[in-house]
């Protein structure tokens, strides 16, 4: 446990450091922060925090940088902060789906650079998984002799078309009734109850096997869509880092483009707002940091969004954008 005036010294110290990319001398502190005390103080309680590793001394500067440790620290002290304060939330995502009449790709796509614009890094959005959805209409389309059409509607408003092949060619209201039995079957679905409803509404093979391919249409499509990543402002990660780091974004982009980034922002919750440090995403990371938060479509519906950027971010800035959305 750090003393007050060496928790002042250290959110000085990383704030200057986030501000001017450089490392922080006592005399600057002091000109700056109109500290009260003498710059042997000053260098003495830097000396304590660099004991405690939460401050390093760079080998062509006589000032300090923040540590991994030392940002972490700030960073807790920050989010205890943030917890007690009642912010009014936005709903920014649900006028999205409105302006791109409820397509989810480029509504996501499109949060994705506003976010990156207000936060002024790369962000990511994750695709919601509509599993937790709940579907309210099924509706089957013939396009031609061998192809159908089939419209999903979820409560949410979002809308998918997913294409079927088909040997057999079913009539309009053949389509109908199917769509309607498996509406009415789908949010209750259980394949020993299903199977035995199946049987009951048809005995025709070709009805049955029709009804087996939408229901394995609809669950590889939810399967592939689930975790479907949207970025914003892919270059600001470059932008952000200097000579020193910018090594770190080859590893970060490979690190996105791969399956890890996904479950590392499944693990990110048990509360509004998480961060991981460097180190703390992965062991062949540094310089890295990634903040995020949920966004809701609905009350049941939500995905995450993530804020990428240096070690050295405006985390106040950026926790404080994440902690208004809903």
């Amino acid at each position: 446990m750090i003393t007050h005036r060496q928790l002042s010294i250290l959110n000085a110290i990383v704030e200057d450091y986030v501000h001017t990319d450089q490392p922080v001398g006592s005399k600057s502190l002091i000109e700056r922060h109109n500290l009260n005390v003498s710059p042997a103080t000053i260098r003495n309680e830097m000396k304590q925090l660099e004991s405690l590793n939460l401050i390093e001394k760079t080998h062509t500067s006589s000032g300090r940088s923040p540590s991994e440790l030392g940002f972490r620290y700030y960073v807790d002290q920050l989010l205890d902060q943030t917890s007690h304060q009642q912010q009014q939330k936005i709903q920014r995502i649900r006028e999205i789906l409105i302006e791109h009449q409820y397509n989810i790709s480029t509504a996501l796509d499109a949060f994705a650079n506003e976010l990156s614009i207000a936060s002024q890094y790369t962000t990511l959005v994750m695709r919601p998984n509509h599993k937790q959805d709940i579907i309210s209409n099924i509706h089957l389309v013939r396009a031609n002799d061998y192809l159908v059409v089939m419209v999903v509607v979820f409560t949410s408003g979002h809308v998918e078309h997913l294409h079927l092949a088909t040997q057999s060619r079913l009539d309009n209201d053949e389509l109908n009734k199917i769509s309607n039995f498996v509406t009415a079957k789908y949010n209750e679905l259980s394949t020993y109850h299903f199977e035995n409803d199946l049987n009951s509404f048809t005995q025709s093979v070709n009805e049955r096997k029709f009804i087996r391919d939408m229901l394995e249409t609809l669950q590889l499509h939810f399967d592939n869509q689930s975790n479907g990543i949207f970025m914003g402002g892919k270059v600001k990660l470059i932008d952000a880092l200097n000579e020193t780091n910018v090594s770190s974004i080859q590893p970060i982009l490979q690190y996105i483009e791969s399956n890890k980034i996904n479950d590392l922002l499944n693990e990110m919750s048990g509360s509004s707002i998480n961060v991981k440090i460097g180190h703390e995403i992965d062991e062949s990371l540094s310089d890295i940091s990634i903040v995020s938060s949920d966004y809701h479509i609905d009350d049941r519906l939500k995905g995450k969004i993530a804020v990428i950027g240096p070690t050295a971010m405006n985390y106040q800035n950026v926790i404080h954008l994440l902690n208004k959305i809903w």
